[in-house]
Protein backbone atom coordinates (compact mmCIF):
# COMPACT_ATOMS: atom_id res chain seq x y z
CA UNK A 1 0.00 0.00 0.00
CA UNK A 2 1.31 3.46 -0.24
CA UNK A 3 0.39 7.53 -1.23
CA UNK A 4 -0.58 7.84 -4.93
CA UNK A 5 1.63 10.61 -6.83
CA UNK A 6 -0.32 11.60 -10.00
CA UNK A 7 3.21 11.03 -12.41
CA UNK A 8 4.18 8.69 -13.91
CA UNK A 9 7.46 7.23 -13.76
CA UNK A 10 9.03 4.99 -16.67
CA UNK A 11 9.31 2.15 -14.12
CA UNK A 12 5.56 2.21 -13.85
CA UNK A 13 4.65 2.15 -17.17
CA UNK A 14 2.23 2.25 -18.86
CA UNK A 15 0.27 3.86 -15.80
CA UNK A 16 -0.13 7.67 -15.18
CA UNK A 17 0.59 7.43 -11.61
CA UNK A 18 3.36 5.46 -9.31
CA UNK A 19 3.54 5.16 -5.31
CA UNK A 20 5.46 7.39 -3.33
CA UNK A 21 8.30 5.02 -2.22
CA UNK A 22 8.79 6.05 1.09
CA UNK A 23 5.27 5.29 1.78
CA UNK A 24 5.11 2.06 0.02
CA UNK A 25 4.33 -0.85 2.72
CA UNK A 26 3.20 -4.50 3.00
CA UNK A 27 0.21 -5.24 4.93
CA UNK A 28 -2.22 -8.07 6.15
CA UNK A 29 -5.49 -6.39 6.86
CA UNK A 30 -6.79 -2.84 5.45
CA UNK A 31 -10.21 -1.13 5.22
CA UNK A 32 -12.23 -1.33 1.98
CA UNK A 33 -11.95 2.36 1.67
CA UNK A 34 -8.43 2.43 0.04
CA UNK A 35 -8.93 -0.68 -2.35
CA UNK A 36 -9.24 -0.88 -6.04
CA UNK A 37 -7.95 -2.02 -9.07
CA UNK A 38 -5.16 -0.57 -10.78
CA UNK A 39 -7.31 -0.20 -13.92
CA UNK A 40 -9.94 1.64 -11.50
CA UNK A 41 -7.28 4.34 -10.08
CA UNK A 42 -5.92 5.28 -13.55
CA UNK A 43 -9.62 5.75 -14.91
CA UNK A 44 -10.02 7.84 -11.64
CA UNK A 45 -6.75 9.36 -11.21
CA UNK A 46 -7.86 12.93 -11.22
CA UNK A 47 -10.55 11.62 -7.96
CA UNK A 48 -7.94 10.06 -6.34
CA UNK A 49 -7.81 12.04 -2.40
CA UNK A 50 -11.30 13.04 -2.50
CA UNK A 51 -14.41 10.44 -1.43
CA UNK A 52 -11.93 7.93 -3.80
CA UNK A 53 -8.96 6.44 -2.01
CA UNK A 54 -8.97 9.79 0.67
CA UNK A 55 -5.55 11.07 1.40
CA UNK A 56 -4.42 9.47 -1.45
CA UNK A 57 -3.77 6.46 -0.08
CA UNK A 58 -4.22 2.66 -2.03
CA UNK A 59 -4.12 -0.66 -0.76
CA UNK A 60 -5.04 -3.01 -3.52
CA UNK A 61 -6.64 -6.02 -1.77
CA UNK A 62 -5.23 -8.61 -4.89
CA UNK A 63 -1.73 -7.31 -4.82
CA UNK A 64 1.16 -9.42 -5.18
CA UNK A 65 4.90 -8.99 -5.41
CA UNK A 66 6.27 -9.96 -8.67
CA UNK A 67 9.30 -8.46 -8.67
CA UNK A 68 12.25 -5.90 -6.91
CA UNK A 69 13.65 -3.20 -9.02
CA UNK A 70 16.63 -1.69 -7.98
CA UNK A 71 17.91 1.59 -6.94
CA UNK A 72 19.08 2.91 -9.88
Amino acid sequence: MGKVLKRSKRWNAPWSFHLAPKSIEFFAFAIEVCDASIQYVEDHLDEVGGAFLPGSVWCPWGSRLLEEIPRP
